[in-house]
């Protein structure tokens, strides 16, 4: 189920034959609707909120991207469901691209998020020129997720939209397979972001120059956390392209490249995050050994984190 922007707020049903009992931010009970039905909701919220009954489980559903931010690909990590049949909390982790375009009504809206830390995982030469705006009451980290010392010669950028014009296409998707199987090890950004999820100094907001990469690596790390399936944060990895596709639009009228070459770099596709998730099984076997190696949680830290950071079953 989603609930999206298209002239008013429209709830969108899983397709099958189930009946919902679709309820508002008070409780109050808006209408029956079945799979594959479409639900346009009146009213002026920004962000409504609205509890989804079938059987004996509720589930909680926000819009997933946020609205006024003035920030592309800003997006909340609440609403997967684990394993366990959890859902994972609303309005505590987000991710993004940089916050360097906005306006005073941008902050404003930003604000109302009460975000308590910011890591901006770029470069320092990625940041040049393009400095975050800096939110009153958050806490900035300009701590970046890759270390260009593995012989890659990017200058000190990951921003694709700059590379493609620096080097050949096969290069760049080499060297992204290869970045992505460095990101997931003795990372200080990452650790980073655990810690502060850890101390619960929460909302956290993590962005790089596109919101997609080491962004998209940092967002999965927090869901196997949490215990959602693979399957589950492959397929919100690849909302990127959806939620950038006017950005990527521009890039692709600049660079003489083919279109499908420079859609597989300044997209992102489910064998890059692949590629990732394996490195860390083969070095690891498994994900459980991987957190108490690399971030020091054993299994008494992970059931705080669960209970912390997702839904109670019965709400």
């Amino acid at each position: 189920m989603e609930l999206r922007y298209e002239d008013g707020w429209l709830l969108e049903m899983d397709a099958d034959a189930g009946v919902y009992d679709v309820y508002d931010e008070k409780r109050c009970l808006l209408q029956q609707v079945t799979g594959n039905q479409r639900l346009l909701l009146s009213g002026n919220d920004k962000r409504p909120m609205l509890y989804i009954r079938k059987g004996k489980q509720t589930f909680v559903v926000k819009p997933r991207a946020l609205p006024d931010t003035g920030v592309v690909n800003f997006r909340d990590l609440g609403g997967y469901v684990n394993r366990d049949g959890q859902q994972v909390r609303y309005d505590c982790f987000y991710r993004s691209a940089p916050l360097c375009d906005l306006q005073k009504e941008h902050v404003e809206y930003l604000q109302q998020l009460q975000i308590q830390h910011i890591l901006d995982l770029r470069s320092d030469m990625e940041r040049k020129g393009k400095e975050d705006i800096h939110l009153p009451k958050a806490k900035y980290h300009p701590i970046s997720a890759i270390t260009f010392d593995q012989g890659m010669d990017v200058k000190g950028s990951f921003d694709f939209a700059t590379l493609l014009q620096q080097l050949d296409v096969t290069l760049l998707k080499n060297m992204m397979m290869q970045v992505y199987t460095k990101l997931p090890f003795d990372n200080p950004a990452y650790r980073l972001l655990v810690q502060v999820v850890l101390e619960e100094e929460v909302p956290v907001l993590f962005h790089c120059s596109a919101g997609k990469d080491r962004t998209g690596f940092g967002a999965a790390l927090l869901l196997l956390l949490l215990d959602v399936d693979e399957e589950t944060i492959l397929n919100d990895y690849v909302l990127s392209n959806q939620y950038r596709k006017k950005e990527n639009a521009k890039i692709y009228a600049q660079v003489a490249a083919s279109q499908t070459d420079v859609e597989a770099v300044m997209g992102v596709q489910k064998q890059y995050l692949r590629t990732a998730l394996q490195a860390i099984k083969q070095r690891y076997q498994t994900y459980e050994a991987y957190f108490q190696a690399e971030f020091g949680i054993d299994e008494t830290q992970r059931k705080h984190l669960k209970q912390r950071y997702l839904y109670p079953l019965n709400m």
